[in-house]
């Protein structure tokens, strides 16, 4: 159990307006017509205006994590402040706390209080990274928790825009390699096409062996035609032959904030799949968070997670 446990540690992604443009899409919509089509840099302008901006957040979430070979449920406190800390309490059983643990922007540490098995670990988001094979930031988490786009760098991101149903998908603008190795333009990419690539082939292995991380991501984001509300983002891989979804719903509307009180992470490879989902069942904002965080004397100290 506390394996997966850990997995949420470190796996840890709006304002509401019913007079913003995208009204007249609701209609146009209620009346059969397709959604209007908007730029990309329109969509986004949209969304930013929906983004959950907090200074304090506090939130009560249920949470379960699912592989190939266990399952595990567990209910969380968790604290932040933003752009600054993550304060997180674990209690699977009982409510009593089982780990608690404090990331920031460059670090995270934890302390298991499982019984047979007390420890502590202080440690750098870089160790995950590389212990995982999977990049983890402190923004990542930040905006899974409370909804938020991750990873769009709207001054070097380009999109292409399209429309999906009653939902617009933003599509990033794939590099050459990228093109190279699916023998499709971005242009052709269609919201709903699942892509890979046979790990085998020679093609792929020698553009493999001359690109970065980037050269071979490709980022897909669906927002609400009405609202802009971040609803579903995937991140296909190619590079290390891995897909991510993110898919929000449930969403709760207060006076000034939007938010999804339900968010999946669903992750899958050549190696299994993995999924974890979390619901909020209790949020506040702006309160002044305390984050206390205590090593007992007698912990031994872990320098692998």
């Amino acid at each position: 159990m506390l394996n997966n446990l850990k997995i949420f540690v470190f796996l840890l992604l709006a304002l509401f307006s019913a007079i913003l443009p995208s009204c007249s899409n609701e209609k146009r919509v209620a009346e059969g017509k397709p959604l209007k089509n908007r730029t990309a840099n329109a969509v986004l302008t949209r969304y930013n205006k929906n983004l959950f901006e907090f200074d304090y957040v506090g939130m009560r979430i249920s949470a379960e994590v699912k592989n190939t070979d266990d399952n595990q449920s567990f209910k969380a406190n968790v604290r932040m402040r933003k752009d600054s800390i993550i304060w997180i309490s674990i209690t699977p059983l009982m409510g009593v706390e089982m780990i608690r643990a404090v990331v920031t922007p460059d670090s995270i540490k934890y302390v298991s209080k499982v019984p047979n098995n007390k420890h502590y670990f202080l440690g750098t988001l870089h160790q995950l990274t590389d212990i995982t094979k999977n990049e983890i930031t402190f923004e990542m988490l930040q905006a899974v928790l409370v909804g938020n786009a991750v990873d769009i760098n709207e001054e070097d991101d380009k999109f292409t825009s399209r429309i999906d149903g009653n939902e617009y998908v933003l599509i990033s603008k794939y590099k050459r390699r990228m093109k190279k190795v699916l023998g499709v333009n971005d242009r052709d990419v269609q919201p709903s096409d699942s892509l890979s690539v046979d790990a085998n082939d020679r093609q792929y292995r020698r553009i493999l062996r001359r690109s970065d991380e980037d050269d071979l991501l490709l980022k897909r984001y669906w927002f609400d035609g009405y609202d802009y509300r971040l609803m579903r983002t995937v991140f296909d891989d190619l590079y290390y032959q891995r897909s991510v979804t993110i898919n929000h719903a449930d969403f709760e509307v207060t006076e000034t904030l939007t938010y999804p009180k339900q968010t999946s992470v669903s992750v899958t490879s050549e190696k299994g799949s993995a999924q974890f989902n979390f619901e909020i069942s209790r949020l506040k904002i702006d309160k002044d968070y305390e984050f206390p965080f205590e090593i007992p004397e007698d912990y031994e100290r872990r320098l692998i997670p």
